[in-house]
């Protein structure tokens, strides 16, 4: 999913070991719980994570009797995965692949979560929406969110800005980042500052930049239709009703289209 027009985060590639610490946080379990909720709706027995990262939401869905396959495009991401589920006594498959190209069979629903998908471009989003399409069943379910381009305000994107400080084995991360929002391209920009210190070194700075692409709930809706789905609703990350203007992300759950409906 490597795009240089968009960049990545470096814990996807440079720093996996921190991965969790810039990604898992206090509201992460209930967010999963909302995921599982809507898919309880349709009675979901099997899922495909596209972009599983450090396998949270499959580690979650599989304690609950999901039967779940993780795929990443990161192998560094993948083995703290595999990590955890051995270590969870959990026997899941991992795969190494692309959102945008892997075939891995036909599931009753498919995830890509917590942003995942704002690291493609509008096109390239849009051919990730048709190979998951062709990895559903007919009626199968696909959830997934992003940033509401809408409820992005000046003040809503300096709020962004935050200061982290994490330890991982002898190594210590003090990261900064900050954000700006270009509205006529859809395009969040995060501006990170990292110094890197294990055990008593002299500390390693290194600045990143990355890029989101991110959507009106309207845009997502002209996609899903055009890549064979119905959208089904649209909520806010916790599963509460939609706000087009104040909803800082949009929860979409679609439905890919069968056959006899098109």
């Amino acid at each position: 999913m490597t795009n240089s027009k968009l960049g990545l985060p470096l814990e996807y590639k440079k720093l996996p070991e921190f991965f969790d610490a810039h990604n898992i946080c206090d509201d992460t379990e209930l967010k999963n719980s909302v995921v599982e909720n809507f898919l309880k709706e349709y009675s979901t027995k099997t899922v495909l994570d596209l972009t599983c990262g450090t396998g949270s939401q499959v580690l979650f869905l599989a304690k609950r009797g999901y039967e779940v396959v993780g795929s990443d495009f990161s192998p560094d991401l993948l083995k703290i995965a595999r990590k955890k589920a051995k270590e969870a006594s959990l026997n899941l498959r991992f795969i190494d692949g692309d959102m945008r190209t892997i075939q891995v069979g036909k599931f009753d629903a498919a995830i890509t979560m917590f942003n995942a998908v704002g690291h493609l471009t509008k096109a390239g989003f849009e051919k990730a929406m048709r190979n998951v399409n062709k990895n559903l069943k007919d009626g199968g379910i696909y959830v997934f969110d992003i940033f509401n381009l809408e409820a992005l305000t000046d003040e809503v994107v300096s709020n962004f800005s935050m200061y982290k400080h994490k330890k991982f084995n002898d190594t210590q991360l003090h990261s900064v980042q900050c954000s700006t929002i270009d509205r006529k391209n859809g395009f969040l920009t995060s501006y990170d500052h990292h110094i890197l210190q294990k055990k008593a070194d002299k500390p390693t700075s290194i600045n990143n930049k990355f890029s989101l692409q991110i959507y009106s709930a309207k845009d997502l809706r002209e996609m899903l239709a055009r890549c064979g789905f119905k959208t089904l609703s649209q909520h806010d990350i916790d599963g509460s009703k939609f706000l087009e203007k104040k909803s800082i992300s949009i929860l979409t759950m679609a439905q890919k289209i069968g056959k006899n409906e098109r």
